[in-house]
């Protein structure tokens, strides 16, 4: 049976219901679709002057009093009832303090973003007119980055907004640095095994500096020969960072090695397993990853969930697979970007995920009654009787919701600051 209209007559506990033309700040509710416990939840929407609601037959245990209820063996099991109205109300308004503080945060993190890719532009810019600091300025950004990781006990991945849609290289390196540095933290690196690991990273594709760019930025299929150009770049970056005296060799092998594969197929030397450095193997996976979800094409682009999968199916015998079941424990079952369908029937985007708990991602939500800009964000964890019912493709969504989530054509990383110090959080 489809949703439908009922009257508010009609209600009894176990109906599912969605308050429709209703605005979430207008009621004391924390969701616009939830089931009834409570006699009390049928008055205060009568005392706010509701007369229909939207029934969901499938999310309810029983059908409301205007239907013929279908015969049951089991008995309805009766829920506490709801906390009196002020309660409820107080609630509420706590909850919304805690949005508003997030969305702060997130505002933050994009404003330190911003700063943080423009040093790394003029780093690599430097890098490609010979400049001798560059590679110091690099370092210096790296340990910045290290410490904070390894200094919070709890990193929070969430994604970043990125304003301009230029130089998609600059993006893409310190999008792979980032995750590489969580996993490397995930994996048990010290400081300064980060810090090499970090550097390795961000410079994995310097090499790329010495392509034709319309091989580099070529949509269409690539011919044979340009791939073996392409295939490349590892040894002309390593060449490029050799010529740097206190560039680490740790960090030139990540250079080297980070299109290797374990069980042999990878280039530009064709090494196996253990004959690959475990910080390369580290990049190699954020590489990958990364490469999936931001294509030249973002037509082509994997979700970032689609991602993991693909990862995890199809390119798990190239990639150490202890170091692969990490890098998923990282990023969640649904990984930051990732659209998702509810068990309320609500529609959100994966905005951070819960390392404790990947299964309890803190979630955007889509609401046509809160304005676009005060969207409103629940962190799963808080909600118990809230889970995710499944992912979906950004093109399988209504234009109106589209819009409103705006899933981005690229999703990008980056870590937040926090008052004790500074947490890894990722925003879209």
């Amino acid at each position: 049976m489809p949703p439908q209209n009922i009257s508010i007559d009609s209600l009894r506990i176990g109906v599912f219901i969605q308050l429709a033309n209703l605005k979430w700040f207008a009621h004391p509710f924390l969701f616009n679709s939830f089931k009834i416990k409570g006699l009390d939840q049928i008055q205060i929407l009568k005392n706010l002057g509701i007369r229909e609601v939207i029934y969901i037959p499938e999310k309810s245990d029983r059908a409301p009093a205007l239907f013929e209820d279908p015969p049951r063996q089991e008995s309805i099991p009766q829920s506490p009832p709801a906390p009196p109205l002020d309660a409820m109300w107080d609630i509420k308004k706590r909850q919304t303090q805690r949005m508003q503080r997030r969305r702060q945060q997130i505002q933050q993190c994009e404003k330190d973003y911003d700063r943080t890719i423009a040093k790394v532009s003029t780093v690599m810019r430097k890098l490609i007119t010979g400049s001798p600091e560059a590679a110091a300025e690099a370092d210096h950004l790296i340990q910045g980055i290290v410490e904070s990781l390894l200094k919070d006990p709890e990193a929070i991945v969430h994604l970043v907004n990125v304003k301009s849609k230029d130089e998609v290289l600059f993006y893409h390196t310190l999008n792979v640095a980032i995750l590489a540095l969580v996993l490397g933290k995930e994996y048990g690196l010290n400081a300064e095994q980060a810090r090499l690991l970090g550097l390795g990273a961000l410079f994995h594709d310097v090499g790329k500096q010495k392509i034709e760019k319309n091989i580099l930025y070529k949509q269409s299929q690539l011919s044979p020969p340009e791939i073996k150009i392409l295939q490349r770049h590892p040894q002309f970056g390593y060449e490029i960072m050799s010529q740097i005296e206190s560039f680490p060799q740790e960090a030139l092998q990540i250079i080297l090695e980070h299109h290797e594969a374990v069980e042999g197929t990878g280039y530009p030397r064709g090494l196996h397993g253990d004959d690959i450095s475990i910080l390369s193997k580290i990049t190699s996976i954020a590489n990958n990853y990364d490469g999936l979800c931001n294509k030249l094409d973002p037509m082509e682009s994997m979700t970032p969930y689609e991602s993991l999968c693909h990862l995890y199916c199809r390119q798990k015998e190239q990639l150490d697979s202890q170091l692969l079941s990490l890098f998923i424990s990282c990023l969640g079952v649904y990984p930051p970007g990732t659209v998702v369908k509810l068990n309320n029937e609500s529609i959100g985007m994966v905005v951070s995920i819960n390392p404790k708990r990947p299964l309890r991602p803190g979630i955007l939500m889509y609401d046509p009654n809160v304005p676009k800009n005060e969207a409103l964000l629940y962190d799963l964890e808080e909600f118990p009787d809230l889970e995710i019912d499944r992912s979906l493709r950004p093109s399988q969504l209504p234009q109106e919701i589209y819009l409103y989530l705006d899933p981005r054509t690229r999703v990008n990383y980056f870590y937040e600051a926090t008052k004790h110090t500074r947490a890894t959080r990722f925003y879209h």
